[in-house]
């Protein structure tokens, strides 16, 4: 018995002790987790906000909404640099660009910047990589200042396909004299308006900021408004089994699949579009306490989305063009139709199906698949997180549904060919952002007409490259009763995608570029001939169309892996011009080829120099800017 007694009293004092650890542990897990870290002072913090609750609070009760949007690159597009966030490996990074030397190297969790002029032997005091943007196409970098929590670009940008660093102003479309793409302050300024969820400026004084957001990336709340309400409301079970039940619409958040087209346009458009404030006092109150639009409303509030063609706000676009005389040029085509991308909701706003009332952004695009699995949302998110099926005809036939019947009578095409394929007619690759073309997101038909007026390369051409206007404007009038216009010489005579490569501007050149590496054009138009065109882009005084002519090249038999850098001084790239073609014409070139005149190549596949001379002499050279 008193065994028993000493056995019971040494299990108590074990179960004791145990739970005084349990109790330990708890209380220093608490202390862990409850304790207030200081916040950094050389970046932009999170810091709450009235109503927001961050994503976090929604993930008990929509696991599959929040595993998809954990899965987009809405959430990766602006993050604390940490070694989990960072693309590049970071360790002993060395660069030169502009005379200065970089070196980007890893402390621990941290990593920082330091630089010199070129020829020097030491480097300067390093700074603090902060904040990086992007992780899908490009990954730009963000340091301290040592201006409080104002921010300004590491020069270099990290490609990630191709795993190279370039510097930022050769990943966009820019002049080749363009020192900066952004300049100390450029995020507070106005990055953050939309690369995080409800950012908060907050200009002190000189170029100094103290700016704060409700979270980094595009989260939860950006596109369904403050969930403060939406969770007490729900608290009760009884409320949601009734929403449930009826399936009636839970007045307490925003859902875009229960507005109408344009409420659900503007959820993206706040962001996706070419926007400007409607006055001083509007952008003061942006600037101190963010903005005033949440989704669900048919209009952004203290901004509107520019339309430069349309006669609303003409005040405020007058202004724009006399402050920055090259906005509109480098925004948008002649017509107005948008030129650059990201900025989707101009040319969606624009299209007759939108101006029905129904048609938005999510008639295409779904922002929750139904199917969370790794695989499905890692295909999702690489796909423009389009909706199934949604990469087909099915995206214009879900309300043209006669169309299927007689679509070859429409298209005059075979329904196999890509002639027959929607987006390609009425939604072509004319804008540019990013190192690539993109399509328009204006609906739109074919027309000579705007390509003469506007320069905006028309979808036939685009596919049929070694084919003049002339022959396009005879196929749309025979099969729409289109007029034909008046056309010049070289328009009758010389293919358009020869005429805007070697003539066009920046941004034409950069479209071509790219899109003789698109497949559809190079089996209709064949591959023969775009050699020597890809290798004349190598040398173009931008750095986006030589990057778009490599890639492009590395498209053709022969080429998968020529290697070129694309942002190399001049003597280089000449040098790998050369290499290039000497290449093509002795080892590609069939020798029984027989090219196309209209491609301004002779024969044998020399470019007819007197042609080509004069078309460079030719070349529309005003500065082009292209940048998101």
């Amino acid at each position: 018995m008193a065994g028993g007694r000493e056995n019971r009293k040494r299990n108590w004092l074990t179960v004791g002790f145990g739970l005084l650890l349990a109790a330990l542990a708890a209380v220093f897990i608490w202390y862990r987790d409850a304790r207030v870290l200081p916040e950094p002072t050389n970046r932009p913090i999170v810091a709450q906000q009235p109503n927001y609750v961050t994503s976090n609070s929604c993930r008990a009760c929509h696991p599959g909404n929040y595993a998809s949007w954990h899965a987009s690159f809405h959430r990766t597009m602006t993050q604390v640099a940490t070694p989990s966030t960072l693309i590049p490996d970071a360790r002993e990074v060395e660069l030169s660009h502009a005379g200065r030397d970089y070196r980007l190297e890893r402390k621990g969790d941290k990593f920082f910047v330091s630089e010199r002029a070129s020829g020097e032997t030491e480097y300067g005091s390093p700074a603090q990589v902060v904040l990086l943007t992007g992780s899908h196409t490009l990954q730009i970098l963000w340091t301290e200042t040592g201006q409080g929590r104002t921010l300004t670009q590491f020069p270099f940008a990290y490609i990630i396909r191709e795993k190279i660093w370039a510097p930022v102003t050769q990943t966009f479309l820019m002049p080749p004299e363009t020192k900066e793409a952004y300049s100390i302050g450029a995020w507070n300024g106005a990055c953050m308006d939309c690369h995080v969820t409800q950012g908060i400026s907050r200009f002190v004084e000189g170029n100094r900021w103290d700016s704060k957001v409700v979270e980094f990336g595009i989260a939860c709340e950006a596109c369904h408004s403050e969930g403060h309400a939406h969770i007490a409301a729900n608290r009760n079970p009884l409320r949601r089994w009734k929403l449930h039940l009826t399936n009636k619409a839970d007045e307490t958040i925003a859902n875009a699949s229960r507005m109408t087209g344009p409420e659900a346009a503007f959820t993206c458009g706040q962001c996706h579009s070419v926007w400007a404030f409607n006055g001083m006092t509007e952008k003061l109150d942006w600037n101190r306490n963010g903005r005033r639009f949440r989704p669900g409303e048919d209009s952004l509030v203290q901004r509107f989305v520019v339309q430069p063609n349309e006669k609303d706000h003409a005040q405020q676009k007058q202004f724009i063009d006399r402050t920055e005389p090259g906005f509109f040029h480098n925004r948008f085509w002649g017509d107005g139709m948008i030129r650059v991308t990201g900025r989707e909701m101009n040319g969606v706003q624009e299209s007759p199906c939108y101006k029905g009332g129904h048609f938005s952004c999510i008639s295409c695009h779904e922002m929750h698949p139904a199917k969370t699995s790794q695989a499905v949302l890692h295909q999702w998110a690489r796909n423009d997180q389009l909706a199934p099926r949604m990469d087909s005809d099915q995206a214009c036939l879900q309300c043209h549904k006669d169309m299927t019947a007689r679509l070859t009578r429409h298209t005059h095409h075979s329904a196999e060919s890509s002639g027959s394929r929607c987006y390609n007619c009425h939604m072509p690759h004319t804008t540019y952002g990013l190192l690539h073309a993109m399509p328009s997101h204006q609906i739109s038909s074919p027309n000579v007409g705007e390509s003469l007026d506007y320069g905006r390369p028309n979808a036939c051409n685009l596919c049929h490259l070694d084919e003049t206007l002339s022959w396009t404007a005879e196929k749309l009038h025979d099969w729409y009763q289109q007029p034909i216009p008046h056309l010049s010489d070289d328009d009758k005579s010389i293919a358009a995608a020869v005429l805007w490569l070697v003539k066009g501007d920046a941004g034409q050149r950069a479209l071509l570029a790219w899109g003789m590496g698109w497949e559809p054009a190079q089996k209709v138009s064949g591959q023969d001939w775009l050699y020597p065109y890809l290798v004349f882009g190598l040398l173009d005084p931008y750095a986006a169309v030589r990057y778009d002519a490599w890639k492009s090249l590395q498209t053709l038999p022969g080429f998968s892996d020529f290697k070129f850098t694309y942002t190399a001084e001049p003597d280089a790239l000449a040098e790998a011009a050369s290499r290039a073609y000497q290449k093509w014409w002795d080892e590609l070139r069939r020798s029984d080829a027989t090219f196309n005149e209209k491609t301004a190549l002779d024969a044998n596949g020399h470019f007819q120099q007197d042609i080509f001379n004069r078309l460079r002499r030719e070349r529309d050279n005003r500065p082009i800017v292209l940048a998101e």
